[in-house]
């Protein structure tokens, strides 16, 4: 670790650019609410063990944040073969724990950041850390210039997002580093939620994260307003408040126990430029599709079944 740290720090004191990828956990905040601190505590540790053991192949881990990891490497090619290893990591982990899935988006870029003895600073950790906020859950978000600096790698392809207003940041070109083995997918209007149909016959659900979980976990904390605590009134009020606005916000997309099913186990319907995902854990409705891009992805989803109930023979 240390002499990676060293190459580091002469690649930037020599003026060449080093990669930078920060994932986030999603759903951590929650998850402490419900389960509790040691519950979170032992999740973070999976979390990070899982990716520790990818990221020193090719890097270091600069810090943990409990909830996310910041690493750095000397190529945009390591960062990316790294990103790929630790969602294979998760995707594997997941099946052999469905019950309790955990989710993970990755960000990465590259630049100059000032290097201190504990951490990097500058405009290329901001930015892979918006992008591991940005990237849906199991998603790779990367800047152009890491898929330039990466060029072609085995079984990994580039799909560009166009230009993305990252908060703080601005305008920024985007691509996904598209790891899975996928044959379709398709996206809503707001490019919120992905479906993807993999070779191995299976529906994957990528959503991005909620950008009103911070308002919702306020408004659980007014529904939990007590007599004891807040006085009649005050509780009657803040509990009132805390449903209505609830009411008005948006429910976010989200499947319970997991986010990737067999085919054989879901049921596609597409109408009046929705389609409708139905899981033994729960239905996802994307909004915004067209109708082409809508009746070809359940046409490749036919397809694909036929073939899967052919092979199982």
């Amino acid at each position: 670790m240390l002499k990676v740290r060293q190459i580091l720090r002469s690649q930037i004191e020599a003026g060449e650019e080093i990669a930078l990828l920060f994932s986030d956990l999603r759903g951590f905040v929650a998850f402490t609410a419900s389960r509790g601190d040691r519950a979170a505590f032992r999740l973070s540790q999976l979390h990070e063990g899982i990716l520790r053991a990818r990221i020193d192949e090719y890097g270091i881990v600069v810090k943990s944040m409990g909830d996310g990891i910041m690493a750095a490497f000397e190529t945009p090619a390591d960062a990316v073969r790294a990103a790929v290893g630790i969602q294979e990591a998760i995707r594997e982990r997941n099946r052999e724990s469905p019950d309790e899935p955990i989710d993970v988006g990755i960000g990465i870029s590259s630049g100059l950041p000032v290097m201190t003895d504990i951490d990097f600073i500058g405009h290329a950790v901001n930015l892979a850390q918006r992008l591991s906020a940005f990237a849906k859950g199991g998603q790779i978000l990367a800047t152009e210039g890491i898929r330039t600096g990466a060029g072609t790698l085995p079984d990994v392809r580039y799909i560009p997002t166009g230009a993305r207003n990252l908060r703080g940041l601005g305008p920024e070109d985007v691509v996904e580093v598209a790891w899975l083995r996928e044959v379709a997918r398709v996206s809503d209007e707001r490019d919120r939620v992905t479906l993807i149909l993999t070779e191995e016959g299976e529906v994957v659900i990528e959503v991005a994260k909620d950008p009103k979980q911070g308002v919702r976990e306020g408004l659980a904390g007014l529904r939990r307003a007590t007599v004891e605590e807040d006085g009649l009134v005050s509780a009657m009020v803040q509990r009132a408040i805390g449903r209505l606005v609830e009411r008005l916000l948006r429910k976010p997309t989200t499947v319970e126990g997991g986010r990737e099913f067999p085919l054989r186990h879901v049921e596609l319907v597409y109408r009046r430029g929705s389609v409708r995902v139905r899981t033994p854990k729960g239905d996802v409705r994307i909004s915004g599709v067209g109708r082409s891009d809508g009746e070809a992805f359940l046409a490749e989803a036919e397809r694909l079944r036929a073939d899967v109930a052919r092979s199982e023979e």
